[in-house]
C-alpha cells in the first residue's frame, strides 16, 4: 500500500474557531438585517440593511482564501477551501514565486508577541501560480507544515528550477 501523500491540516482549534467567525461575521450580520427589515422605520432599515449584507459578503470574501486541508500529490497540490469545501487543484511547475508572510500592518510590539506565543518569526509562505491565485501556508493555523515544506521544496527544485526572488 502506497503512503499517503505529505498532507497539512488546519489545526482544530481553529476549526472551531473559524465555525464561530462564520456564524458571527456571515450568519449574525443576516440576521440582524432581516430583524432591522422587519422592526425598524424604512428610513432606517434603507441604510442598515444593506449596509450588513455588504458587511456579511465583505466577509465571506475575505474569509473565502481560508483552506483546511493541502496535499502534496506528484507535483500537484491540492487544497479544500473551508468555506466552500471546494477542492482547489494547482501543479507544483505553475508555482512562480514562494513569498515569506509577513506583519507589515503589526507595530514592533505585537510582531514581538506573536514571535514569542509562536517560538518564531516566520509566519508561513505564499505561494504565487502562473494564473496570478495565491495559497496562503500558515504556520499557527496548519499542522505538519514544516515537513511538508521540505517535501515543498524539493518538488519546486525539480520541477520549477529557481523561482523568483522574495
Amino acid at each position: 500500500m502506497p503512503a499517503p501523500p505529505p498532507t497539512i491540516r488546519l489545526r482544530p482549534v481553529f476549526i472551531v474557531m473559524a465555525l464561530g467567525c462564520s456564524a458571527l461575521f456571515l450568519l449574525g450580520p443576516l440576521a440582524a438585517a432581516v430583524v432591522v427589515v422587519i422592526f425598524a422605520p424604512v428610513d432606517v432599515s434603507t441604510y442598515l440593511a444593506p449596509g450588513m449584507v455588504g458587511f456579511a459578503i465583505i466577509m465571506a470574501w475575505v474569509m473565502s482564501s481560508s483552506v483546511q486541508w493541502v496535499e502534496l500529490d506528484d507535483g500537484v497540490l491540492r487544497a479544500r477551501k473551508f468555506l466552500t469545501r471546494k477542492i482547489v487543484v494547482h501543479r507544483v511547475r505553475d508555482i512562480v514565486a514562494v513569498k515569506p508572510l509577513n506583519s507589515n500592518l503589526m507595530g514592533p510590539m505585537e510582531n514581538a508577541l506573536a514571535d514569542l506565543m509562536m517560538g518564531t518569526s516566520n509566519r508561513g509562505y505564499e505561494l504565487r501560480f502562473r494564473d496570478g491565485s495565491k495559497l496562503g501556508l500558515v504556520r499557527g493555523d496548519m499542522a505538519g507544515l514544516d515537513e511538508f515544506l521540505k517535501v515543498l521544496a524539493v518538488e519546486i527544485a525539480e520541477r520549477c528550477g529557481p523561482l523568483e526572488a522574495s
